[in-house]
Formats: structure tokens, sequence, C-alpha cells
């Protein structure tokens, strides 16, 4: 997906929101699809990289079109809120399915499989029956050029003080918390939770995800230029207490729901998270910029989430899962703190405090 970012920026830019995302959820369902015939090693690697391509594809030009969809809205209609309810729905289905998929699994692998790929399939034509938002039409442009374009636009993204500092911190935090799934799998097995247990407990905490992604308007609103700060903060913390209580070596009970307590903060906070930095990376940004804002986005949490997965891999080598925690805790809330304190004086301002250079693209 890394690799991918920019070639799916130019595919966008080129063919329009509403066809890439037809495009992008297709190569998906290939994928789970070859899924179910696969026995080499050389069809699984074709295999992901079709599902790595068409969520790189995807995953910018859903919101692409979602934000083109919504960008006169206000209220219960605005981009955020509509993406919200989606994720909040998304989540939701996920738990339920997940429970599913490991009861059908049981009877036969392959049924989860299958029925992936009807519901896939299904999404191919959700995404064909929408129509392509009326924009402002642009001339053709050739793969040289649209190059030139990805580039300049670049260029801009790295001069501008406002986007850097919020990359810097979607990277850290949300490799942070790709990489803490595993750890949270991880500890349970180190506190000798049946595996049995597994499935319902991350399908309870998807819909903790689930119910307080709502909520993410109301952060905000409350919170305001601080939101970022009252939504990692916690998590940070959540991490400490879980290394603390779990390295005590306490009663197995007590253990069990101070640590759940801990797993539910986490998860509280980490379902409105995603979409307010979809709402925040696409503050300001116009129909020739959006995509590539986006496509930097993505690439910045994947370098992100590659780095801290290797540190964090690397933890697990020397020292126990609790203490890993407390250390990811106590490492990441002075990080953090420190990556806040820069961007006070670069986000959350009014629209008239910025520098033009940070918030307006020209070509």
């Amino acid at each position: 997906m890394l690799l991918l970012q920019i070639p799916a920026t130019i595919i966008i830019e080129k063919i329009g929101s509403r066809k890439a995302l037809i495009l992008g959820t297709t190569f998906a369902t290939i994928q789970i699809i070859m899924m179910i015939f696969i026995n080499n090693f050389t069809f699984l690697v074709i295999a992901y990289f079709m599902s790595a391509f068409g969520n790189a594809i995807k995953d910018i030009a859903r919101n692409t079109l979602l934000y083109d969809s919504t960008k006169i809205c206000n209220g219960k209609n605005s981009f955020a809120n509509i993406n919200a309810k989606g994720s909040s729905l998304s989540n939701a289905l996920s738990a339920v399915t997940s429970i599913c998929a490991g009861c059908l699994f049981v009877i036969n692998p392959y049924i989860p499989l299958v029925l992936s790929s009807c519901i896939s399939i299904l999404a191919v034509i959700i995404a064909y029956r929408f129509e392509e938002v009326e924009i402002e039409k642009t001339k053709e442009t050739t793969i040289s050029e649209s190059v030139k374009d990805v580039k300049q636009c670049f260029k801009f993204i790295m001069k501008s003080k406002r986007l850097k500092s919020l990359f810097l911190f979607t990277s850290i935090f949300g490799g942070v918390l790709m990489m803490i799934s595993t750890y949270e799998k991880k500890l349970l097995t180190d506190l000798q939770v049946a595996p049995q247990y597994f499935g319902i407990i991350f399908a309870i905490l998807t819909l903790v995800q689930s119910f307080s992604i709502v909520y993410q308007d109301k952060i905000h609103n409350t919170f305001k230029n601080k939101t970022l700060a009252m939504i990692s903060i916690p998590i940070f913390l959540s991490f400490i207490i879980t290394g603390i209580v779990a390295k005590l070596n306490l009663n197995f009970s007590f253990t069990i729901i101070i640590v759940m307590f801990a797993f539910f903060i986490h998860h509280f906070f980490r379902g409105p998270y995603w979409v307010l930095e979809d709402k925040y990376v696409t503050n300001f940004t116009t129909t020739n910029i959006r995509a590539k804002i986006l496509s930097t986005s993505n690439l910045t949490k994947n370098v992100g989430e590659i780095v801290i997965s290797f540190l964090g891999g690397l933890l697990l080598e020397f020292y126990s899962t609790s203490t890993a925690y407390l250390i990811i805790g106590m490492v990441g809330v002075t990080v953090i703190l420190l990556v806040l304190k820069y961007m006070k004086k670069r986000i959350g301002l009014n629209p008239e405090e910025y520098d033009k250079k940070d918030i307006e693209y020209k070509e």
C-alpha cells in the first residue's frame, strides 16, 4: 500500500472518484475470491498485491467522493457526520460478522470466504450505482502531466506547516493504534484467557468503537483545538494502566476487569479518532488537491505503522508483553505531548490565523 499510494492517486485523478471506487473495490473482491482457490505462494503474493492496490485506491476514492457529495452540507449531513455513521455501522457489522465467521469456519473454512466474496461483490454493485459528483471540468491530461501535477502538490504539502505537523501526529499515533492490536491479543494469551473468548471480547470492543464514533462531532465541538490531545493522552494512559496491572500478578479476575477497562478506554477513543482524522486532513482542501493530500496522509501513516510495528515487535523480543505495554505507554505519552506542543501554533487555528501558503494550493 505504501508503494502504491502515488499510482492510486494518479488513477483517481485520471478516471474520477466513482470509477476509482468501483476499480478499487473490484480489486479487493478479486483478492477474496482468489483466496478460495490459492494453492501456492506465488498466487498468494498476487492476491495480496490486488488487495493492497484495491485498498490504496478505494481508501482515497471513498473519501473524495463523499467529500464532494457533502461539501455544501452542514450538521447531520456533513462529511464528518455521514462518515461517522458509516464507520459506526461498519464496526457494528464487523463485530457481528467476526463472531459468525468464527462459527462458520469450524463447520467449513471456505464458508466465510464465499460469503465475504458475495458481500464484496455487492459492494462493487453499490459503488457502480453511485453517480459521479459534478465538479468543475478540467482538461484531459497525459500520465506524465499527472505525475508532474502530483509532484507539485506534494511540494505544497511539504511547505505547509499545518499539514506537516498533522501528518507527524497521524503517522505516530496511527502507527501505535495499528500496532497495539497485536499487543492486545498477545496480552490476553499471556493472561491465559481461553482462545474461544477472543472473538467475543474483540466483538464487544468493536461495538464500543461503533457506539463512540457517533459522538465524534460532540467531542470536536467540546474540545475544539484540544481534541487530539483529549483523544491521544487517555489512550496512552490506558496502555500504562494495562502494563502496570498485568505486571503485578494480582488476582486473575481483578486483573482481567482492569485490563478490560483499559481496553474499553482505548477503543472508546479509538473509534472517533479515525473519523476526526479524515475530517482534519480534508479541511481547507479543494478538488484539485484533495486526493493527493489523502494519499500523502495514507503514505505517512503506512511509514509510521511500519516503523512502530518494527519497534513494537523488537520490544517483545526482549521484554514481556506487560513491560512492553508500559514502555509504549510512557514513551508514547512523552512523545505525543512533544508533538502536541509542536502542533499548538500550527493546527486548530481560525482560518484567518493561518499563513495562506499553509492552506491555499495554487497551481
